[in-house]
């Protein structure tokens, strides 16, 4: 009759648990992916990318290496929203070239040869505005105005008080932002009332 197999194998607890508070025998963490935010994930990525394109080796070259990237694009953005604005800032000294700022610019304008051309098109829209434009000038000539590009036409008729001014202000706005149909009755009222501006009109 067949006797019983004994287990001669016994397990030490002690070296058990030591072996388990061992971080070098810490193999499921290995496994594990690491806990990382958005930030540090995007980082790590980018840390890797750049260490093997440029042979990147420590923290310290590499913080400094994307310091340098976050530099150049600032001056990048910087120059290229300079570079847009460009007619916005220099509008003083430079000429308009394209017809769509003329409104943002009093200044290198030939508001004459503009306004004929207007009207001999019969574009009255572009006449009002032109012949708005041309007060202002005026005005800001003889500093009856302080112009600045960030101004709204009602801020001008507060620093100049001119019941003719006014209404030359508000036709201008119905057309340029009421859609209000322009004609050419409404250029000769605007003309009507910048010569009388010009005289010392209503005030």
């Amino acid at each position: 009759m067949l006797q019983p197999l004994t287990d001669t194998l016994s397990c030490d607890s002690a070296l058990l648990h030591q072996f388990r508070s061992d971080e070098a025998y810490d193999y499921v963490r290995e496994l594990q992916a690491p806990d990382l935010g958005w930030w540090d994930w995007s980082m790590s990525k980018i840390e890797r990318f750049l260490s093997e394109l440029f042979s990147i080796h420590g923290n310290s070259d590499f913080r400094i290496v994307i310091y340098i990237i976050i530099a150049l694009a600032f001056v990048a953005l910087v120059v290229f929203l300079l570079y847009r604005c460009r007619f916005k800032l220099f509008g003083r000294t430079g000429s308009v070239t394209n017809e769509e700022d003329e409104e943002d610019n009093i200044y290198g304008v030939d508001f004459d040869a503009i306004y004929a051309k207007a009207m001999a098109q019969k574009d009255y829209y572009k006449a009002v505005r032109i012949v708005y434009l041309r007060m202002l000038r005026w005005l800001s000539d003889n500093n009856k105005i302080m112009w600045q590009l960030y101004k709204t036409p009602t801020q001008y008729t507060r620093e100049f008080l001119s019941v003719d001014f006014q209404r030359m202000t508000t036709a201008f706005m119905r057309v340029r932002y009421g859609n209000y149909q322009s004609s050419e009755e409404l250029v000769r009222l605007m003309i009507d009332l910048e010569s009388k501006i010009k005289k010392g009109g209503t005030a």
